[in-house]
């Protein structure tokens, strides 16, 4: 079993959600400051789990952890990404 911080996960989903309807670049450097920025904005949720136990577990911890704190973490990662994107292009 792995330790893992199971909002990495939350975090990527809700990224690829908003990102298609949003015009910012998707290159792998912006979306990896996107994710950083927004998880350092949350509280970590470590679970020890196996890969196929943590999406089970993803639900309850979205329960637990408001949505809509997830939701703005991730808005406000994007938009600072877009705004200064810190690509090499």
């Amino acid at each position: 079993m792995a330790i893992v911080n199971a909002m990495e996960k939350i975090v990527e989903i809700k990224t690829e959600e908003f990102l298609e309807n949003i015009d910012c670049c998707k290159c792998e450097q912006c979306l990896e400051n996107i994710k950083c920025i927004a998880l350092n904005n949350l509280p970590a949720k470590y679970v020890s789990s196996s890969k196929g136990e943590l999406f089970s577990r993803l639900g309850q911890i979205m329960i637990k952890q408001n949505t809509v704190d997830i939701d703005v973490a991730v808005m406000n990662a994007i938009n600072i990404v877009k705004e200064h994107p810190r690509h090499n292009k």
